[in-house]
């Protein structure tokens, strides 16, 4: 009996797998760093047998790295530990990808917006808010827009916790993203704000009237309220054609006059592309502004010989210029294995961005940081926070003991001071595209450096962050009552039963799973004989061939993205096809159980649920 427990404990070792002990690699959560703690939710993990199974999997576990606690030991130790073990029902709080995490560091709570559902839509959507201290989820009900807002994924979002707002602009609204739409995947217009303290949703104003998804914004500290800088993606020009965002007209949002202003930038130019990741740092004296981006899909035109992209540039301002620090500084080159999806965090000060995760469209590889859960690190000064490293590297290991940031100099040496800050050049090459330079619009309000007022908690704060909880059993009641004491034949009589019940269920697993998968290449091989394939229009990067089809047409797809082209272009009809016959599986596997009289209803109780994506 004590062998048959251990072999059925493995067995569900080994068929319960997570983000943390089994991972490859992870893209599309969404994250936001309160108290040197950087939370990450949602998306999509591949775990360590993606090479053979090819899943992504929703990632339905919350999670922190935490900043000041180091990996030991091991091929590459000195980086954030992640921690899995906070409390989310995923059966109450929804798994999304492409969405935002609005955080709140005074109040110590974040809420999540925003993303296209990866475990069904609910019947109505509401606002969920995450507390830090007490490890617990509120619902925060719909939405307070006077009509209902058009949720959508891969939106740009910034979360301004000095203000205490929020912000979501663009997306693709689709049926995986609101309950109700029923017509094709369509490209956001909209602009939305969100006040934390009043709970309240309000709309703002459109740059343009033209959808937009797939780009970033960052937030400055500039301006009389700040502002926001969109950059980057895809936008629908009005007739069905969709074209990249040039990634030389850059659009700033003033929140304090509900007012958006374009920009034309000039320097190295980065290719077209979406879906890449970026955040923002400034110098000391706020004389320049500086947006860090990495990674992305390619967006033609032009055409280019990549999928994705594995390169840094960074933009700064009030100059609105380009410059590439990753790799060389000149040219289109970048790395293989091209990557998006990524996040961006700034952390430490500003001194370093955490570019976590990434999916690779050319290949079923393991991200190469894997063992540390996909971290990768920026100086934003320089290594070591120099201003001016060996060879302007800035790549390297995180370090956690820094309480400031520097200039680089590949930003001094454009617009003048040094790593302190003291620019000398405070205008684009060729004036502003409005206002001039007279001291009216965007001129003026890159001029000002605003002081913000210190929020305070608008709820009692109990805790340090010493004593905040950093598992789901830290907000376990104090008056609960202690467990009783179990005999050792009590113990062993359900170590006995569990194993039984163990078994019955892991069968169930292997007869359901067994079954779906004989359906499942029966229904390819009679669609390979009727579904068309399309040139692909980028050559390999990688082992694996570049996904078929244009990029809109992935970009379009209602099924969480997958790596293989065939199953982006099938995975909906799949899992619908595949829920039905689970409900028929286990019509059969009871009948089955009955007739070898061991009937069991235990896994019937979710007849819906798909085996390949609930894991």
């Amino acid at each position: 009996m004590l062998a048959a427990l251990l072999f059925l404990v493995t067995r569900l070792t080994v068929a319960v797998q997570n983000p943390r002990d089994n991972f490859c690699r992870r893209y599309a959560h969404q994250t936001t760093v309160i108290d040197d703690k950087l939370y990450i939710d949602g998306g999509y993990v591949n775990f360590d047998s993606f090479a053979q199974d090819h899943l992504s999997v929703p990632n339905r576990w919350l999670g922190f790295h935490d900043l000041n606690n180091l990996t030991t030991g091991g091929e590459d130790p000195g980086w954030p530990q992640l921690n899995i073990s906070l409390n989310k029902d995923s059966n109450i709080v929804p798994t999304v990808a492409g969405g935002i995490l609005w955080g709140d560091a005074v109040n110590k709570k974040f809420v999540v917006y925003g993303g296209e559902s990866t475990q069904g839509l609910a019947q109505n959507y509401h606002l969920f808010s995450y507390d830090i201290l007490y490890d617990s989820w509120a619902d925060l009900g719909p939405p307070t827009t006077s009509s209902p807002p058009n949720i959508s994924s891969y939106g740009a979002g910034a979360s301004i916790s000095q203000l205490g707002q929020g912000y979501y602009y663009g997306g693709w609204i689709s049926n995986i993203s609101m309950r109700g739409w029923t017509q094709p995947p369509t490209m956001s217009s909209n602009m939305y704000r969100y006040d934390y303290e009043a709970n309240k949703l309000s709309a703002t104003t459109s740059p343009d009237g033209l959808g937009r998804a797939e780009g970033a914004m960052s937030w400055i500290p500039a301006g009389d309220n700040g502002l926001l800088v969109y950059l980057g993606g895809i936008v629908d020009l009005g007739n069905g054609t969709k074209s990249p965002q040039p990634m030389d007209k850059i659009l700033i949002y003033d929140p304090q006059t509900d007012a958006w202003f374009s920009q034309t930038a000039s320097g190295v130019i980065p290719q077209n592309r979406a879906r890449f990741c970026m955040d923002a740092a400034w110098a000391p004296d706020r004389s320049s502004y500086n947006i860090y981006i990495w990674g992305g899909l390619s967006v033609s035109p032009p055409i280019v010989n990549v999928t994705a992209f594995n390169d840094v540039y960074l933009l700064t301002l009030p100059t609105f210029q380009w410059t590439k620090i990753f790799p060389s500084h000149q040219g289109n080159a970048t790395y293989d294995y091209g990557h998006y999806s990524a996040s961006c965090n700034m952390v430490k000060s500003l001194s370093q961005m955490i570019v976590i995760g990434g999916s690779y469209p050319d290949s079923d590889r393991c991200d190469l940081a894997k063992d540390i859960w996909a971290q990768h690190n920026i100086w934003t000064g320089g290594v070591n926070n120099t201003g001016q490293p060996p060879q302007d590297t800035y790549w390297a290991l995180y370090n956690p003991n820094v309480s400031s940031n520097v200039v680089p100099v590949d930003v001094y040496k454009l617009v003048g001071g040094d790593k302190n800050g003291g620019a000398t050049l405070l205008t684009p090459e060729n004036g502003y595209d409005s206002g001039g330079n007279t001291g009216t619009g965007l001129a003026a309000l890159l001029q000002r450096k605003p002081n913000f007022p210190n929020r305070t908690p608008t709820r009692s704060i109990p805790c340090t962050q010493s004593c905040q909880p950093t598992s789901s059993t830290a907000s376990a009641s104090t008056n609960s009552p202690s467990p009783s004491h179990l005999s050792t034949g009590a113990i062993v009589g359900i170590a006995i039963a569990g194993a039984v019940v163990l078994g019955l269920v892991l069968s169930g697993w292997w007869l359901i799973s067994k079954r779906v998968r004989q359906r499942r290449q029966l229904r390819r091989q009679s669609q390979m004989a009727t579904t068309p394939t399309y040139p692909s229009p980028h050559p390999s990067q990688g082992p694996w061939p570049a996904g078929s089809g244009s990029y809109f047409q992935y970009a379009a797809q209602q099924s969480p993205p997958s790596e293989l082209a065939a199953e982006q272009r099938n995975m909906v009809s799949e899992l619908d096809h595949e829920r039905k016959d689970n409900g028929k599986l286990l019509s059969e596997l009871d009948n089955e159980r009955k007739d070898n009289g061991m009937a069991g209803h235990g896994i019937a109780r979710s007849p819906t649920k798909s085996p390949v994506i609930s894991m």
